[in-house]
């Protein structure tokens, strides 16, 4: 077998370089050396330093949106190199390298459904020091939001314009109020259950005290007493009030002393001491020749009830209060009264008169 020498190759030796444009990805390059049988060797090269650093490329900056390639400028420079365009229809974006433009393919995303709008509600808003909003959860649904506020006190503000007088209105005409009888001294619109009706609002006045010398002591003795069945004790005038008004007895202390079978009660009466209407009473005992403490309480002939006319002194007029001891048991005997210790109490109860 002849081997060629050099010379043979000399015409024969091509070196052939295909795809240029992939040299600096693969580092090689074809050599092609005929006949078969002929070879031919060449040096490694040395790897060379690291190079410098390169300047960063150029971003990509939109300039419009295409909706076929074709639509793509042809104009386009070095300087316009990361020139991008959204195609709308393939959904690529195609960038301008400086020479040639390069495709992305699936830029644009696809349109998802619209989602559900929420509501939002208000939730607790409290006075605080910082202003803060929060979810609350607890009472949050997947499509509304309840939301709490804590806001803090503003400041207090300018003195506003005084406003214009507004109309005149009439209570009386108001549907929820009833005033078919006129109001009375002492009386307020209150609630009744289902109208604001007139009603005493006015607290008792009072106490009145009747002590000691507003009482008169006096001595029955056993002859005449039989002619002799009551006598007035004590008094106190009251001045007029603006308003309707009944005694009422707090208490009282008496003192008397009889003779065995002869019994004595008490009555207080109002605005006469014969027949003014009884507002306290007091009771006595029958075994005589000891000096008797009786006690004087709240009392009438019969049923009392707001809106009744017993015991009711009308507003604006003076009256007075009697007290009167009364011989209840027995004809002849002796009675004797000593105004020390005694003493009646009550006060002015606003009445109301229907």
């Amino acid at each position: 077998m002849t081997v060629p020498t050099y010379h043979d190759l000399e015409t024969k030796l091509i070196l052939r370089w295909v795809d240029t444009e992939d040299v600096m990805a693969t580092q090689r390059a074809i050599i092609e050396v005929t006949p078969e049988a002929a070879y031919l060797e060449l040096p490694r090269g040395l790897r060379g330093e690291k190079g410098d650093k390169g300047d960063p490329g150029p971003g990509f900056w939109f300039r419009q949106l295409i909706t076929n390639r074709n639509q793509l400028p042809t104009n386009l420079r070095d300087v316009d190199r990361g020139s991008a365009f959204p195609d709308t229809t393939s959904k690529s974006l195609w960038v301008w390298d400086g020479a040639d433009y390069f495709e992305i393919p699936n830029f644009i995303g696809l349109r998802g459904e619209p989602g559900v709008t929420p509501r939002v509600q208000i939730g607790k808003v409290e006075p605080g020091g910082d202003a803060a909003v929060s979810v609350n959860q607890a009472a949050s649904t997947p499509d509304t939001f309840v939301l709490d506020f804590t806001l803090p006190q503003g400041p207090v503000g300018p003195p506003g314009k005084k406003g214009d007088t507004g109309t005149a209105s009439n209570v009386s005409s108001s549907p929820d109020v009833d005033v078919s009888r006129p109001p009375a001294v002492g009386e307020a619109l209150t609630w009744n259950g289902s109208k604001w009706a007139p009603r005493n609002v006015l607290a008792p006045i009072g106490p009145f005290q009747m002590g000691p010398n507003d009482f008169q002591s006096f001595s029955q003795d056993l002859i005449g007493s039989s002619d002799l069945s009551e006598k007035l004790i004590g008094s106190m005038t009251v001045p007029g009030l603006p308003f309707d008004w009944r005694p009422v007895v707090l208490g009282g202390h008496l003192q008397w002393q009889t003779d065995l079978g002869i019994q004595c009660n008490v009555d207080v009466r109002v605005g006469n001491a014969q027949r003014g209407d009884i507002v306290g009473h007091g009771v006595g005992v029958r075994n005589g020749f000891i000096l008797q403490h009786v006690s004087l309480h709240p009392w009438s002939t019969g049923q009392v009830v707001p809106g009744s006319t017993y015991g009711v002194v009308k507003a604006n007029t003076a009256t007075t209060i009697y007290v009167v001891m009364s011989k209840v048991y027995g004809s002849v005997g002796r009675w004797d009264f000593t105004r020390q210790n005694a003493g009646l109490t009550f006060m002015a109860m606003p009445a109301v008169i229907v």
